[in-house]
Order: C-alpha cells, then structure tokens, then sequence
C-alpha cells in the first residue's frame, strides 16, 4: 500500500510499529526511536518484488500460510535491540537470542466493574460460575 501511493510511511510506521507497541504496553522501549528505546528497526527497499517461500522461513514450522503470494517492499536490513539480525536475504540471529518482555495489562484487561453476560446468573440461565 505504500508503494502505491495508498498509505504514507509514516501512517506505515504507526500501524506496524508504535501504535501495537502501545497496544501491548511495550512504548515507548518498542516502536519508536528514541534514546532508551530498544532500537528495533527494520529497513526496506520498498521497490524489491519478492515472492515468499517455505525456504525462506527461519523457524521450527517449516511452513507459511503465505507461501507464493508476491509482495513488493522488503526487509534488507533488520537491528534488534541494536545488533544486525538481517542483512539482505541472510538471518544472522542466534537461536535463543530474542528477549521475553514482561509487561503489565493493557486498557482491555483492566476492571470494569461490571460482570460479562456468562459470568452474570440473571442472564446465563441461573449458572452460578462465580
């Protein structure tokens, strides 16, 4: 959508990256640069046509549901946490080498003070699940 004209790099930028980020609590260390952030970045040849492969997956499945769908814009170089994991068609990381973020509830899992329908007897058929 960027390539076409569709969608700004910017608007790009806050969909993928910091609007998630803050979605799961993870900004400002994740999804943005800033000094003290995680210095997560990805850059991309937004020209390089690419068609996805099995063989192009780095993981245990061995497998993509997205495999033969044509794409144009593609990663050519990716930092994680600093340290160069991409660098063009080659995977530099180490097994092992990502980082669990523990991270506190986001606005969805925060109290409202009300009962969900199946937890409330009067409106699931006298179930008293609590």
């Amino acid at each position: 959508m960027v390539s076409k004209g569709q969608l700004g790099l910017q608007k790009f930028v806050e969909l993928t990256a910091t609007a998630p980020a803050k979605i799961y609590n993870l900004h400002p260390r994740k999804g943005s640069i800033a000094i003290g952030a995680d210095a997560d970045i990805a850059i991309w040849d937004p020209n390089r046509e690419t068609t996805i492969v099995d063989e192009m997956m780095h993981d245990l499945a061995g497998y993509t549901p997205f495999a033969g769908r044509r794409l144009k814009g593609w990663p050519v170089t990716v930092l994680s946490r600093g340290r160069l994991i991409v660098d063009g068609d080659k995977c530099l990381a180490s097994p092992g080498s990502g980082k669990f973020l523990a991270r506190s509830g986001g606005e969805a899992a925060k109290p409202t003070g009300r009962l969900v329908a199946d937890m409330d007897p009067e409106r699931n058929f006298g179930a008293k699940l609590l």
